[in-house]
């Protein structure tokens, strides 16, 4: 009964007034990262996620993770025994556009049970929900054995510079499970794809375009190496293992540009090239697998057109995809959560994407799971929204698992 008691006590200081006063406060703050620009960082967000803690009574640091990019860390309970990370990421995409959207990108408008704009989803509603949750643990006085913290971190939508910096710190390698609050619809994501973004340099000759013979033309070669996706697509399936909650790999081509110096004109044959493939790979091969097979289609690419050299290397390293069992204790807790939190049973599920969870569990050895409010497909849309009952669930889903997993409840 005492159990109950506590539980109930910390769900009724989730309200959901506030939940949504302080997401749109966040959306209402641009914090799309603009290289050069000063006022282009995620500084004015952290700002007030930092002043909101202080005035919550919570422990908090901000750390720079890069010149104008501060993390921002709170937490309350003691560094002794288990200690969960409610995560999200401060930084949003760039809104395009604004005239592409029928509400202003940074409004917060409040309209059909739903607020709008730029990062509702993903993903300042599931940080403010993380936020409201830790709050309402605080002020219900539930005791925690354990630690709880919420990090509020940048330039996920980047390099990854902020979960990257955060892994390093004592803090971070006290934790022993995380949550992420990515906008997977309220889902329990066991499971998220990995990546690797390869970046093929492709170098040939100069020549006149009149006289092809008299050069090795890299863009040739690009349409070898675009040819051989599919088949490399093919072999890492056979590679990776199959998932119950994530789609098989892919390979697809983002960027090729060429001359990578100088001014392209029609009349002349490049030296240079450049190919991105967006590498997505689910649980089995390690970096070096994965690494012979991109090697393999970059061979045969050079081979097709003699005199172009072909090389390639990872944007921002190689990232697992990553996989929690149900019998993990985060886990088990989290699905009692949903239960006690909204009367539902947990739906299980996998992230499409990648998120700063790759690193958490790659650097800190730590079970992930990812769960927050909006649906997976809204982020870097137009017109991006979270539903209001999706994060009012989302941080009574949060209150829960922390309350279980550290032994309060």
């Amino acid at each position: 009964m005492a159990d109950r008691a506590r539980l109930r006590d910390a769900l009724t200081q989730v309200h959901e007034d506030e939940l949504v006063a302080l997401t749109r406060d966040l959306v209402r703050i641009p914090s799309v990262f603009k290289p050069g620009d000063p006022d282009g960082t995620e500084a004015g967000v952290a700002d007030h996620v930092h002043r909101w803690f202080l005035e919550e009574g919570f422990e908090v640091e901000t750390d720079l993770a890069a010149p104008g990019r501060p993390n921002v860390v709170a937490w309350l309970g003691e560094g002794k025994g288990r200690a969960l990370l409610l995560e999200g990421h401060t930084d949003v995409v760039t809104e395009g556009d604004p005239a592409g959207w029928t509400r202003p990108p940074f409004g917060g408008d409040v309209d059909g049970g739903r607020i709008w704009g730029r990062g509702t989803a993903d993903m300042k509603g599931g940080l403010a929900a993380a936020m409201i949750a830790a709050a309402a643990i605080k002020r219900s006085g539930a005791p925690l054995a354990g630690r709880l913290v919420v990090g509020a971190l940048v330039d996920e939508e980047g390099d990854m510079l902020g979960v990257r910096r955060f892994a390093t710190t004592p803090l971070a390698r006290e934790l022993t499970a995380a949550i992420v609050c990515e906008p997977e619809q309220n889902e329990l994501c066991l499971e998220q794809r990995g990546v690797v973004w390869a970046r093929v340099t492709l170098r040939g000759r100069m020549a006149h375009g009149a006289m092809p013979e008299a050069g090795a033309n890299p863009l040739a070669a690009v349409g070898a190496l675009l040819g051989q996706a599919p088949r490399l697509e093919r072999r890492l399936r056979r590679l990776c293992e199959r998932s119950r909650y994530l789609r098989p790999p892919t390979v697809t081509p983002t960027i090729v540009r060429s001359p990578l110096g100088g001014v392209p004109q029609s009349n002349v044959i490049p030296a240079t090239a450049e190919v991105v493939l967006d590498v997505r790979l689910t649980p089995g091969p390690d970096a070096s697998a994965v690494a012979a097979e991109i090697d393999d289609i970059c061979r045969t690419a050079a081979d097709a057109v003699p005199g172009v050299r072909v090389e390639w290397q990872p944007v921002n390293g190689f990232r697992s995809a990553t996989r929690v069992g149900r019998d993990e204790p985060l886990v088990r807790s989290m699905v009692w959560a949903v239960k006690a939190a909204t009367g539902r049973r947990a739906v299980f599920g996998g992230v499409p994407g990648s998120t700063d969870g790759t690193i958490l569990r790659e650097t800190l050895g730590i079970p992930i799971v990812t769960c927050g409010p909006g649906h997976r497909l809204i982020p870097h849309q137009v017109d991006e929204y979270v539903e209001i009952g999706e994060l009012v669930d989302a941080a009574k889903i949060y209150v829960a698992s922390a309350l279980r997993y550290l032994e309060a409840v």
